[in-house]
């Protein structure tokens, strides 16, 4: 992510919780299923953009883009007048948005949104899907959107809930450390409040936003399900390879990893439909307003 991390592969995989990292090897694992990632998270792009409520001739920020989809979404809606800018700190995610998403008229940069020199009192709306858990200084980082944006501006972003209030990590998560208790494994566990769970509480939402110069902060829970694949074999081994699950089970033994993976497909299989897998999203849209 870049800073984005979307998704169920929207997570980098922070290591105790910290700061991404974004390797070529990630990069390229992270694109490799932007396809399926992108469509497990329509319904949270659904959300953001119902609450944006983006105009024609509007200017956008689109911040934490990863492979760009919401920066095209975006620039559908405010077209043909509007402008609409995408950021992410990673530039190999960059370089895949200008390939996905083809119009000349949006703006890319490559550079961390939380310290980037944007023009002062430019944007109408600043928008991001799960690009601004990441800020190494939050208050910073939501100051410097904030500078960004005229008067009377908004921000509308959504953010992971913390990790055990987000079913699609949470529920996982509960399943791997039970596996690994019963077996005696030693492991590291991920806190709830993680980088990718930063801005987990609206409470904590409302006091960063305010101390950055935000005001008319808004939370939203929404606990939609999100769907896995439908093979549960193949949802198991989604969530290995991204997010909590796998810093939890780093280092540990293959016997280990696939009691767990065990473990996974059957309770997957007690969730199957024919939609997929769903567990509940428990994600947060976020609405504020620079005053």
């Amino acid at each position: 992510m870049s800073q984005e991390t979307s998704g169920v592969d929207s997570t980098v995989t922070p290591a105790a919780g910290g700061q991404p990292v974004w390797t070529e090897d990630r990069v390229a694992g992270w694109l490799a299923n932007a396809d399926a990632r992108e469509k497990q998270l329509q319904p949270v792009s659904q959300a953001l953009f119902d609450r944006a409520s983006l105009q024609p001739g509007e200017r956008v920020l689109d911040v934490g883009v990863g492979s760009g989809p919401t920066t095209g979404q975006a620039w559908e809606a405010v077209r043909p007048d509007g402008s609409v800018t995408g950021i992410d700190i990673a530039p190999p995610m960059i370089a895949a948005a200008r390939q996905r998403v083809t119009a000349s008229e949006i703006e890319w940069i490559a550079g961390d949104a939380g310290s980037y020199d944007f023009p002062s009192k430019t944007y109408d709306a600043v928008i991001s899907r799960f690009g601004v858990m990441f800020f190494a200084d939050p208050v910073a980082g939501f100051r410097n959107l904030c500078e960004a944006t005229r008067t009377g501006g908004r921000l509308i972003v959504t953010v992971w809930s913390n990790l055990h209030a987000t079913g699609l990590f949470g529920i996982p998560y509960t399943v791997a450390t039970t596996t690994l208790h019963r077996l005696g494994a030693e492991y590291e566990g991920f806190p709830p409040d993680g980088i990718l769970f930063s801005l987990g509480w609206p409470e904590k939402i409302r006091e960063v936003l305010n101390a950055a110069g935000w005001a008319d902060v808004e939370s939203t829970v929404d606990n939609r399900l999100l769907y896995l694949p439908p093979d549960p074999l193949a949802a198991a081994k989604m969530t290995m390879a991204a997010g909590p699950v796998q810093a939890l089970l780093e280092g540990q033994p293959e016997t280990v990893r696939a009691e767990v993976e065990a473990a996974l497909t059957a309770d997957y299989a007690h969730r199957q439909t024919e939609s997929g897998i769903g567990l509940p999203a428990g994600f947060i849209v976020v609405a504020a307003r620079r005053p």
